[in-house]
């Protein structure tokens, strides 16, 4: 037995085999410690700080990110980087442990997060005045400015009055409106107390008629200005009205549309963009398509 055993020791298959033994032992040593390094190491710095601060901030923009954290105070700046390493922990455990599988929550958060990514980074876009310009052209009628009307009325409660008082007291009443040219400021001292407002100033047509009624809405922007009309009837009762101002429905310049011009070009801008960096992501998957559902061409994925 001591023989075989001797022999065994010099056996160099043996000691190959001990020595890469031994090797892959402390290799798998390693290698654990240094996951285990990686796992639960936090590596501060102030670009991570910066791109945790964008986040928070929901904003892409380095440079304003990096101002903002220069002007924290030092008590700030501790408690910002606290927060950071108290949720890059709570996060790193979470996944872990698994949370994050089949919760639907966490399932639309991430696509939301990755849907706002991919908007974000694509925000820096060029806009000339000469691309405002043709793309006010083709959506002018998109920011026509309606027609409004300004007026005064006195009113008649129809719950105060039978119906032949009601129209006699509004025609008497107008008969010394117009006998005494009563001006617009001077409207309130007539009639009785209307259940919205007195005076409309610059007013569209929809906004008169959730108050006055469709029909009035209507007449109302028939009247001739500067003199009183009436009775006109609404479902609260009777109305004498004094238009001083009617301004047509027309198309604006540029000028006096461009911020909203401006803010709707760079939404569409963006939400184009955002479609290309999806196709983008999209190239690198392969789908696979079951027959049961119907099947829609990659090349038309994300195209409303």
């Amino acid at each position: 037995m001591q023989w075989k055993f001797e022999e065994l020791r010099k056996e160099p298959l043996l000691h190959f085999f001990i020595i890469a033994l031994i090797l892959f032992i402390v290799a798998e040593f390693l290698n654990k410690d240094n996951r285990f390094n990686q796992e639960y190491t936090l590596l501060i710095n102030e670009d991570k700080i910066i791109e945790h601060l964008q986040f928070q901030k929901k904003t892409f923009n380095q440079t304003f990110a990096r101002r903002y954290w220069q002007s924290l105070t030092q008590t700030e700046k501790f408690n910002f980087i606290d927060d950071y390493i108290r949720e890059e922990i709570l996060y790193r455990e979470a996944i872990n442990l698994g949370l994050q599988e089949h919760d639907q929550i966490i399932r639309r958060r991430l696509i939301q997060k990755l849907d706002y990514v991919t908007g974000g980074f694509s925000s820096k876009i060029s806009i000339t005045d000469e691309d405002l310009k043709n793309y006010f052209q083709l959506n002018q009628e998109k920011y026509r400015i309606e027609a409004s009307i300004t007026f005064t009325h006195v009113f008649f409660d129809a719950r105060h009055y039978s119906k032949e008082n009601l129209e006699e007291t509004a025609k008497q009443t107008l008969d010394q409106l117009l006998k005494q040219s009563i001006p617009f400021e001077k409207s309130s001292l007539y009639g009785d107390r209307f259940l919205f407002h007195r005076n409309y100033v610059e007013r569209t047509s929809q906004l008169v008629a959730s108050h006055l009624g469709n029909t009035l809405a209507q007449n109302v922007f028939r009247l001739p200005l500067n003199t009183w009309s009436g009775p006109l009837e609404s479902p609260y009762g009777l109305h004498l009205i004094l238009v001083s101002d009617h301004k047509k429905s027309r198309l604006p310049s540029l000028s006096e549309a461009y911020p909203l011009v401006l803010e709707d070009y760079r939404r569409e801008k963006l939400e184009v963009n955002k479609k290309m960096k999806f196709k983008e992501l999209l190239a690198e998957y392969r789908v696979e398509w079951d027959n049961s559902l119907p099947y829609v061409p990659m090349d038309t994925t994300y195209a409303k």
